[in-house]
């Protein structure tokens, strides 16, 4: 027989091979009982219940007395089919969510062990066993090749169908409770194996568009970011569009501190996901209104100008959120209050976000000028430029009214300015 790992034509050969496998045939039991242990110990991710070592145990043991009896009767180990103890295994580690590199490496482990106790028997029997080692080692990794293909298809499949249904089940659940079709927490909460009568946080993730094609996919980017932020704390996470996803976070601890490990893992990230964030509430109710509020977050965060920030919670913007008016009323008192500085300019973009945040600045142009990382001076220009455009000292303006407009334009952008009227003249053309 031949394969990439073995050339096995040489009947000399194959005997030699044979008598190395009678020899491992006594060790075999030992053999099963020690690799359980030991893979157990060494990867604890796949043998945490007694029912993983159980059908750890039962791979092992199918799959050595393959293996031995295809030495012993020289077999083509390159076409055998992987056990039905192997294929379980692998589907039971991938129905829970297990890492397949996990289980490669279970069979890694398997693969050297299963090597050495080879190279032992060789040695204990008589005669040079060189040529014969040659091929039992070369036949044990043509094995190896050949059940970690099949395992690896038997867990993806597996790892695929899970996800299919239990994503679709997860979403039934999820829409249930937000529609208010499902009020009993505990029934909920089993379904989704989820605390639904905890502390809430609910978010709105997602990659912009135009960085998409650069990206990992959405649900990878989440997982890692969830598992840096709170990887002890119950998730729900939930697909809304191929590059955004609702989670929900079982806050345990400050809430205030999970919030600022999401910025700073957000800001230090090279993937370019951001995140609308709600209030933190309890039981199903606060499940549902951190919900509405990332949802809310997230839409202005797509108008606002200039760009959010990569991370905006609702209580930052929660005036600006929670405006029901229609857009011609807002467009109404953004031009009634601003006048000329709600025309739709860069100019005017410039003079407004640099009166905003002078404003929240208490009006200081040193504060103003290093939250804006300029010069104090440029403020200053600013700012007298902005009051020339308002026609009105800024001290005889409501501050209040004054702000919110400045906080509507910036959430809402271009749909609450008006169109430019003005005539501002290119350079003079001479002759």
């Amino acid at each position: 027989m031949a394969s990439v790992f073995v050339d096995w034509t040489d009947l000399g050969e194959q005997d030699a091979a044979r008598r190395i496998a009678d020899a491992v045939t006594a060790r075999r039991e030992k053999f099963i009982d020690e690799l359980t242990v030991v893979t157990g110990a060494e990867i604890p991710e796949i043998a945490r219940t007694e029912r993983d070592r159980t059908l750890l145990l039962g791979s092992i043991a199918e799959n050595t007395t393959v293996l031995v009896t295809a030495l012993r009767e020289g077999a083509d180990v390159s076409t055998v089919e992987p056990p039905a103890a192997a294929l379980a295994f692998a589907r039971e580690l991938a129905g829970r969510g297990a890492s397949l590199a996990h289980l490669l490496r279970a069979y890694r482990i398997g693969q050297a062990r299963f090597t050495s106790m080879c190279l032992d028997a060789a040695e204990d029997a008589p005669g040079d066993n060189r040529a014969a080692l040659r091929v039992v080692i070369n036949q044990i990794a043509a094995f190896i090749d050949r059940i970690c293909e099949g395992v690896t298809i038997a867990y993806e499949d597996e790892r695929e169908r899970w996800i299919t249904s239990r994503s679709g089940l997860t979403q039934y659940w999820i829409t249930q409770i937000l529609t208010g079709a499902v009020s009993d927490a505990a029934q909920a909460g089993a379904a989704l194996d989820y605390p639904l009568d905890g502390m809430h946080l609910g978010l709105a993730l997602w990659m912009p568009e135009p960085e998409r094609p650069d990206s990992p996919d959405v649900a990878t980017a989440v997982e890692r970011l969830l598992t840096e932020v709170a990887p002890a704390a119950p998730t729900l996470t939930a697909h809304t569009e191929p590059c955004a996803m609702n989670v929900w976070i079982a806050v345990q601890g400050n809430v205030d501190e999970v919030i600022e490990r999401l910025r700073s893992a957000i800001g230090a990230t090279d993937v370019p996901l951001r995140a609308a964030v709600g209030l933190p509430d309890t039981g199903i109710e606060g499940f549902r209104s951190g919900h509405r509020q990332a949802a809310a977050v997230k839409t202005l965060a797509a108008t606002a100008v200039p760009e959010a920030p990569d991370l905006v919670t609702y209580a930052e913007i929660a005036p600006v959120a929670m405006l029901t008016g229609d857009l011609t009323e807002m467009r109404s008192f953004v031009a009634g209050t601003l006048g000329p500085l709600a025309e739709n300019t860069d100019r005017t973009a410039e003079l407004r976000e640099t009166l905003r945040v002078h404003l929240s600045c208490n009006r200081s142009p040193a504060t103003t000028a290093s939250r804006m990382n300029l010069h104090r001076n440029t403020i200053r220009y600013r700012i007298q430029q902005a009051a020339e455009e308002l026609g009105r000292d800024l001290e005889d303006l409501d501050p209040f009214t004054l702000s919110a407009a400045l906080e509507i334009c910036r959430w809402y952008g271009h749909s609450v300015l008006t169109p430019r009227t003005r005539h501002h003249p290119g350079p003079a053309v001479t002759s």
